[in-house]
């Protein structure tokens, strides 16, 4: 049987969930049967493994105005050309800067635009306004649209008018067998002591998204009831600054870690006792799906999208909760405004409830032990094999 000719287009392979996809495409879409190529837009920064020919189209990303038109059009120009000379039969993209480059590029491949996030909350400011724009105008020219959620197809159907056909939905693939293994590694000896005590982890990028303030501002309260409790953030980004003084001025700052990036978070997880999610949206989490691979429990915000699909799978995936939700397989607790408080501004509505269910759950032991063994056999659904075989049914 002849191999087919697959392409991966990301901006990079660096960072983010989207782009731990590509990876997992790459490394386990069957040898046999694909010749494989990543494109990226700039290949500086490689942080995730991948097999393939690795083709840069030399465009990085600028702030400048003028810049981002030039690379925009070089992008378009220079895939149009890789697809006609590696004889591109279907050709995948991640995010949606790429997603657009790949819709416009088109030649004789099939193309599949895949998209991440909630994109009604997630796109902000003028090149939101006009990503969105260009998501209405093009992506239904695209042959194929991979939602990660079911909640990502409800919001590209009604915000954008996508065709229902168009559109499958397919989860995020996790190898659970080598989360379980990182996760075995030992931790340094600098660390060790602070999982010692009980303790609260998230992992993310220190970003607005990602909402780490207002658990801060919880565990203050956590802290009032239950002293021991340690909290630690994994993860780097533009708020550090704003969260460590946040920190400071509760005076926390011999109860909360930021560990920075790692690139194996696991270790760290495994040995927590719960893991919260603050995170304002979302599209598919990947930072709690590996935290149920790692068999602890989970407490998240409700946002959209994602959460209450892997939580509470069973309920109206379009409900919003405004009090303390337990569950089948996590607590789900209401989304936080997202304003940036200072330590002196009252703690919220939101704040208090996420305080009262991580009180609760560290002190119900039954309760720790039943969402440790529910969220093992929740993750199973999401076992890599099985979502690389409903990628293959499309390609």
């Amino acid at each position: 049987m002849m191999k087919k000719n697959i392409a991966i287009l990301v901006p990079q392979l660096a960072g983010g969930g989207a782009e731990r996809v590509a990876s997992n495409l790459l490394l386990h879409l069957p040898d046999e049967k694909y010749n494989k190529f990543l494109i990226v837009f700039d290949d500086k920064k490689i942080d995730y493994p991948y097999k393939g020919k690795l083709i840069n189209l030399d465009t990085a990303a600028t702030t400048n105005p003028l810049g981002k038109i030039k690379n925009f059009i070089k992008r378009i120009y220079r895939l149009r050309k890789v697809k006609k000379i590696y004889n591109i039969d279907t050709t995948i993209s991640l995010l949606s800067s790429s997603n657009i480059v790949n819709i416009l590029s088109r030649q004789n491949d099939k193309v599949i635009v895949s998209v991440r996030n909630y994109i009604s909350k997630s796109s902000e400011g003028f090149y939101g306004m006009l990503y969105r724009l260009l998501i209405k105008i093009l992506y239904n020219k695209a042959d194929l649209v991979i939602a990660v959620s079911n909640l990502v197809k409800n919001d590209l159907i009604s915000s954008f008018r996508i065709k229902d056909d168009k559109i499958k939905v397919i989860y995020n693939p996790y190898d659970l067998e080598k989360i379980r293994k990182l996760a075995s590694e030992e931790i340094e000896i600098e660390y060790q002591e602070i999982f010692k005590f009980p303790t609260i982890i998230t992992v993310g990028r220190l970003s607005k998204q990602k909402g780490q303030w207002h658990l801060i501002r919880a565990f203050k309260k956590v802290k009032e009831v239950l002293p021991d409790v340690k909290l630690v953030i994994l993860g780097q980004g533009e708020l550090e600054d704003y969260l460590k003084k946040l920190t400071i001025k509760f005076e926390l700052e011999k109860d909360v870690y930021f560990l920075g990036f790692q690139k194996n978070p696991f270790k760290y997880i495994d040995r927590s006792t719960i893991y919260v999610f603050p995170s304002l949206y979302e599209g598919f989490p990947n930072a709690l799906c590996e935290a149920m691979a790692c068999g602890i429990p989970v407490i998240s915000a409700d946002c959209k999208s994602g959460p209450r699909e892997i939580l509470a799978p069973e309920t109206d995936i379009t409900r919003e909760t405004k009090e303390l939700e337990y569950g089948e397989y996590g607590i789900l607790v209401p989304v936080c405004d997202g304003h940036m408080y200072d330590y002196n501004d009252s703690i919220t509505r939101e704040e208090q409830i996420l305080s009262k269910s991580i009180v609760e759950l560290l002190e119900n032991q039954a309760l720790l032990k039943q969402y440790s063994i529910k969220v093992l056999s929740r993750i199973k659904d999401f076992e890599q094999e099985i979502i690389i075989k409903l990628w293959e049914k499309e390609i």
